[in-house]
């Protein structure tokens, strides 16, 4: 009994240790745009190819003037034929949920950049916004979805205005042979 439960052990570890191996992300383009430069200035937005498998995001946006309203509007789109409208699309209260984050996916994405950012306090946002070095890891592969090519796009809107829209494109590879 104890040997059978030792090799279901080292089965276990085994399996869960190929499984990550097998699931890989990579950023492939960003693209960012204000539509009321007197709002919010993007200086920075770019990716940065760390070696063949890792490439990093870097954001730098200045916010001229606090802000106490954001709704953060993003959907993940798909492609096939163009990006196309695929699954998830949430309207979230930013300032809300800095306070006490409230929706799953939200906190799911907000994981990836909290720890590369000034993003660590509530409203009002104001000055420089930063997220230096963010790559995506393994721990997204608790989201369902199939191999393929992604794109998370996000208007920000400030006092239900749009000031600015960042766009996301990333690969999700699941090779399991």
């Amino acid at each position: 009994m104890r040997n059978t439960l030792k090799v279901v052990g080292i089965l276990t570890i085994f399996l869960t240790w190929r499984l990550s191996d097998s699931v890989t992300y990579k950023l492939t383009n960003v693209k960012c745009e204000s539509h009321n430069k007197s709002w919010v200035t993007i200086n920075e937005c770019r990716l940065k190819a760390i070696n063949r498998n890792k490439t990093v995001f870097n954001f730098n946006a200045t916010f001229h003037h606090p802000t106490n309203d954001i709704l953060m509007d993003y959907q993940f789109l798909k492609r096939e034929n163009g990006y196309k409208p695929w699954l998830y699309r949430k309207k979230i209260n930013g300032c809300r949920f800095l306070k006490r984050p409230y929706d799953a996916l939200s906190i799911l994405i907000y994981r990836t950049y909290k720890d590369v950012s000034n993003i660590n306090h509530t409203c009002p946002l104001y000055g420089d916004i930063l997220i230096r070095g963010m790559h995506l890891t393994t721990e997204l592969n608790s989201l369902p979805y199939p191999t393929g090519d992604y794109m998370l796009q996000v208007n920000w809107l400030f006092y239900r205005k749009i000031q600015f829209v960042t766009n996301v494109s990333y690969q999700f590879v699941e090779n399991l042979l």
